[in-house]
């Protein structure tokens, strides 16, 4: 298997070969690696059961009428809240 990757990513792979005093073959390997735990691990902190929501919904009372909205209408809530903290608006109490 072979891959032809983008010179800035083949620079990159170079840089982190001659740091490790590695082959570029093993840099790509080991790289390729790391990054496969990496994503495995953080798809297994991801993963809620359907015990968690349940518990959500319990102890949540908000949760219950959240998760009834389309997803458009959840993404334009961040979108706005986003918006307000890179504003700096101090929240008013």
């Amino acid at each position: 298997m072979s891959f032809d990757f983008p010179a800035s990513v083949e620079r990159d792979i170079e840089r982190y070969a001659q740091d490790e005093h590695i082959s570029s073959a093993e840099a790509v390997v080991q790289l390729v690696r790391d990054a496969l735990k990496a994503k495995k691990r953080n798809a297994a902190n991801r993963k809620f059961t359907e015990a968690d929501l349940e518990t959500l919904r319990r102890n949540v009372p908000i949760f219950a009428f959240l998760e009834k909205l389309p997803d458009g209408v959840l993404d334009g809530i961040q979108a706005a809240t986003n918006e307000i903290r890179a504003e700096g608006f101090t929240p008013r109490g």
